[in-house]
């Protein structure tokens, strides 16, 4: 009898993929992308039975049409536990694959416990054998192998990671198996989609070929661009460009850029990674970034020195552009598409909780990308965003991936958390000679603190300061609250809102005018969120910036005085950055503890004449943060205890990988989304040049356009959902309800809400409005 892993339309089965032809050519491929971090022979072993559960009748009455499910995933695992049982090296060896092979399709289960429900768990499949199907017929095509000779984690049991390093190891195998499982029946189902990854290209001498390339198209464009300093600060970033290139050639490890806030990170960063890989041999360079508007403007910057088709920009908000079929700009859009399933090329930037997120997951998709994070420059920029609950998960998993696959991180930021002191194995590196040299030179601001004020109050100051001001609050409440003040003072076309509820378009599209109108001179004052303070390229002479965290404080001074410009009798002068309390104080939780440490400091500072945002303050700043955390009854720097989760029972192998993917969510899950049809400013010209009214409820922009489509699309609606990104907005439980329960949401598909009368409660100065005064009070306490 044959046996096949996959089917056509063939009747006469001449065209159907043979099962051991899958799994031989799966254990092939699946060794090649552990080779990576050493492990072939594992992942081979795991390549080869991944599928051994095909080999009974049921599945292959499947193929032929049964609708009787069949667990094909458990039997390669049972069959590993069964045979490697002589001694606790083998059983755990044994146990390292079975996660991997019973959850190549449902993802990676928890171990259990013997009271688990159901059979998801491993402990139950493993014990529950009686809906295995008989899979005997497998071994007159497949053995099992012997147990892998070597092990290439570099710990012993005794470390104090023993669970994160063996289950990371997991969660690596796991990530070749899936992929090479994807791959293989990629190009069996569908070789024209296959051919497109152009996969000849990322084997490793090509890929330093490559590398060398892109290195020669950079100091070109650096050559064209940076060719004579016209002034100081051009001579500054040149000079740190030099200086930390010389540390580029140093061995693998962790690295600190500390600098500040225009002093050119951005291309020192890529110059820094660049030479690393060259000089290393390594596959990838991996940007983390917090914000999807630092990504644009990074990725964007990227594809301009490098070009279009060596960059991945993989978050939630990218649209891709449409091009001419078969054409080359089709065929490269066509793999990026691709390669965000894996990432496979070169230069990939992505977002904090794309890339951490993934670390973490036990679900296919998810995690399939893992294994191509081996041997790769990770450069985070803006690294102050790690810190809070899940900062100690990050960090150890990071430290992981430079001690035991082969890569090296790169901290970017201009207020460095306290990493060194949380690392267990490694030192970091600095790769400035003298940080707070270079935050002298570059200077912009003088940062005073005002104490409480009530709403009128910073109206005053505000409106005393200038015709252009920044104002950043820490929740939407405020931002609402002061906005209103302010309207009652300023014309509606100088005063300006951004918050979260907005959607992205909106925000992009009021960040534009804002621009504007600073770069003409015109009045223009600005009430937002923290989300303008990461990467934002905005500069306003005088900022305010309610108390929080210094971090983010300094984030907020990035946006004063940013290029240096201002003047005063021909002479240079400094920005002013006012830090304020509200009447209300600060929300509970991380928030209220850093903003009060802030708040000591800046009063410390203040009185020695010293900026609150040098190199000694920052670091006093996160040891009395991190003094005073630590008697808190938990650990904030992971908070959901994911660490201890994974330690717990490591010894015995029991880990609970789909429980930590749930707990880690670096954003609150709780949040629900809401569709807004926005209408942008040039739809709106256009439907009155048309006569028509864009406000009006008939008007259909093109949001509402892609409402419509969903609705009636049967298929795939990802990328539907994709573009409709842009016009999505977070909103907290309680209010989402309060919408729900008055019939103002309307349900485009299961799961999937718009709001039914956006002319009716959706404001084109603040977003949309709080569905009532407990809603609008509630959301003064909530970031």
């Amino acid at each position: 009898m044959r046996y096949f892993a996959h089917s056509t339309d063939s009747s006469d089965k001449s065209t159907w993929q043979l099962l051991h032809t899958h799994l031989t050519e799966v254990e092939r491929l699946s060794g090649e992308l552990a080779s990576a971090f050493d492990a072939q022979q594992w992942a081979q072993i795991a390549g080869r039975l991944h599928d051994l559960g095909k080999y009974s009748i049921a599945f292959q009455n499947r193929l032929d049409g049964s609708s009787k499910p069949v667990d094909h995933a458990t039997a390669g695992a049972l069959a590993l536990v069964e045979r490697w049982s002589s001694n606790r090296s083998e059983k755990v060896a044994a146990l390292i694959l079975a996660y991997i092979i019973a959850g190549h399709h449902a993802g990676l289960p928890d171990y259990g416990t013997s009271e688990a429900d159901g059979n998801a768990t491993l402990r139950r499949r493993l014990s529950n054998t009686d809906h295995i199907e008989n899979y005997q017929a497998a071994y007159n095509e497949i053995q099992i192998p012997a147990v892998p000779t070597s092990f290439p984690l570099k710990s012993g049991p005794t470390s104090d990671t023993h669970g994160l390093q063996f289950s990371f190891f997991i969660r690596m195998l796991f990530s070749c198996l899936v992929d090479a499982d994807s791959l293989n029946t990629e190009s069996f189902d569908n070789p024209d989609q296959h051919l497109l990854r152009k996969r000849e290209e990322i084997h490793h001498k090509r890929n330093e070929e490559l590398f060398k390339k892109l290195q020669d198209r950079f100091y070109l464009y650096r050559t064209q661009n940076f060719h004579t300093p016209r002034g100081n600060i051009d001579r500054w970033r040149t000079e740190i460009f030099d200086e930390v290139m010389l540390r580029a050639g140093d061995p693998r490890g962790m690295f600190s850029l500390t600098l500040p806030t225009g002093s050119g990170k951005t291309q020192v960063s890529l110059g820094f990674a660049l030479e690393h890989v060259v000089t290393h041999q390594m596959r990838r360079i991996i940007y983390v970034i917090p914000y999807t508007s630092i990504i644009e403007q990074n990725a964007q910057e990227f594809r301009n020195i490098l070009g279009d088709k060596h960059v991945l920009e993989h978050h939630s908000n990218f649209q891709h552009q449409t091009h001419e079929s078969k054409s080359e700009a089709y065929e490269t859009t066509e793999r990026q598409k691709l390669a965000e399933e894996n990432w496979e090329l070169p230069i990939v930037v992505t977002t904090n909780v794309q890339f951490f997120e993934s670390l973490f997951a036990a679900r296919r998709s998810p995690a399939r990308k893992l294994h191509n994070i081996a041997g790769s420059v990770i450069v985070l920029d803006e690294a102050q965003m790690m810190n809070g609950g899940f900062f100690r998960p990050c960090l150890y998993a990071l430290e992981e991936l430079v001690r035991n696959y082969g890569c090296s991180v790169v901290f970017c930021t201009a207020t460095q958390p306290p990493i060194s002191k949380l690392l267990l194995h490694s030192t970091i590196q600095e790769t400035v000679q003298n940080p707070q040299y270079r935050y002298d030179q570059f200077e912009r601001v003088n940062v005073r603190f005002a104490g409480i004020l009530d709403w009128e109050s910073l109206t005053d100051q505000i409106e005393d300061s200038g015709s252009q001001a920044l104002c950043i609050v820490n929740t939407r409440g405020n931002a609402r609250l002061l906005y209103e003040t302010l309207a009652e003072r300023y014309d509606e076309n100088q005063l300006y809102h951004l918050s979260a509820r907005m959607c992205p378009k909106h925000r992009k599209d009021i960040l534009k005018i804002v621009k504007s109108r600073l770069e003409e001179g015109l009045p223009c004052v600005l009430v937002s969120t923290q989300l303008i303070e990461a990467g934002v390229d905005i500069d306003f002479p005088t900022v305010y910036r309610e108390l929080a965290g210094i971090d983010s404080i300094a984030q907020a001074a990035g946006r004063c005085n940013r290029n240096g410009r201002l003047m005063r009798d021909g002479e240079a002068i400094l920005g002013v950055v006012t830090v304020f309390e509200t009447e209300k104080g600060l929300p509970d939780g991380w928030m209220s503890l850093s903003g009060s440490v802030a708040r000591k400091l800046l009063v410390k500072f203040e009185e020695r004449g010293q900026s609150p945002l040098s190199i000694e303050a920052v670091h006093e700043y996160f040891e009395d943060l991190f003094f005073y955390s630590q008697h808190e009854n938990h650990d904030p720097t992971d908070t959901k205890g994911i660490l201890k989760m994974i330690e717990e029972n490591a010894k015995e192998m029991q880990f609970p990988f789909k429980t930590v993917a749930k707990e880690f969510q670096l954003i609150d899950s709780q949040m629900q989304t809401v569709l807004i049809p926005y209408v942008d400013e040039e739809e709106g010209r256009e439907a009155l040049e048309k006569g028509e009214d864009p406000d009006a409820p008939y008007y259909r922009g093109h949001a509402a356009q892609l409402l419509d489509k969903l609705k009636t699309e049967v298929l795939s609606t990802r990328t539907i959902m994709r573009a409709l990104q842009p016009y999505t907005v977070q909103l907290y439980p309680h209010e989402f309800n309060e919408y729900q329960r008055n019939g103002e949401l309307n349900q485009i598909r299961e799961g999937v809400f718009a709001l039914a009368r956006p002319y009716a409660w959706y404001d084109l100065k603040t977003g949309v409005k709080p569905y009532s005064q407990d809603s609008a009070g509630k959301e003064l306490l909530l970031i």
